[in-house]
C-alpha cells in the first residue's frame, strides 16, 4: 500500500496520513511555513513513496475580506511549493468531491464541520479527532476509498 498524506490547509486545518501498513495518524496544521515544511519533510523521510492529496482551496469566497483571501491563497501556495520541493506527487481535491464520499452532510458550515468530526471519530476511534483534523481525515477517507483500500 502506498503511504499518503492529506492536507486540509489553513491555521484551523490539519494533516492526516496513512503508512504502508495501513496505520492512520493525524495532527493539527503546524504553525508557520517553516514548521509545516519541517513536518512534511519528516513525513516524507519516514514514509518512502509518500504521495499527497491537498484540498483545493485558496480562492476568493464572497463575504471574505480581500486581504484575508490573499493571505490564505499565499498559505496554500506555500504548501504546494513545499510539496513540490520535497518531490511529493500531489493531487488536489475540491471540498465538494471528498465530502460527497461521506454521504449527505448538513449545508450549514458549522453543522457540516461537526458532522464530519463525528463521522471521522467513529471511523478512526483511536485517533484524536478534532475540528482541526477531521477534514484531513475525511480527505484521507476519500483518497483511500478511491484507491480501493479500506484499511484503517
Amino acid at each position: 500500500m502506498t503511504s499518503i498524506v492529506t492536507i486540509d490547509p489553513g491555521a484551523a486545518g490539519g494533516l492526516a496520513w496513512m503508512d504502508a501498513d495501513g496505520i492512520a495518524r493525524c495532527e493539527p496544521m503546524p504553525d508557520g511555513m517553516s514548521a509545516q515544511a519541517d513536518r512534511l519533510r519528516a513525513l516524507a523521510a519516514e514514509l518512502p513513496g509518500l504521495v499527497a492529496v491537498m484540498e483545493r482551496t485558496g480562492s476568493y469566497m464572497p463575504g471574505n475580506s480581500g486581504p484575508a483571501a490573499v493571505t490564505f491563497a499565499r498559505h496554500c501556495g506555500h504548501l504546494e511549493a513545499i510539496l513540490y520541493a520535497l518531490g511529493l506527487p500531489t493531487e488536489q481535491v475540491a471540498p465538494g468531491v471528498w465530502q460527497k464520499a461521506l454521504g449527505t452532510l448538513p449545508a450549514d458550515k458549522p453543522e457540516r464541520k461537526r458532522a464530519i468530526k463525528e463521522q471521522m471519530a467513529r471511523r478512526f476511534p483511536a485517533l484524536p479527532v478534532t475540528l482541526k483534523t477531521a477534514d484531513a481525515l475525511g480527505i484521507l477517507t476519500w483518497a483511500m476509498e478511491r484507491r480501493g483500500s479500506m484499511a484503517h
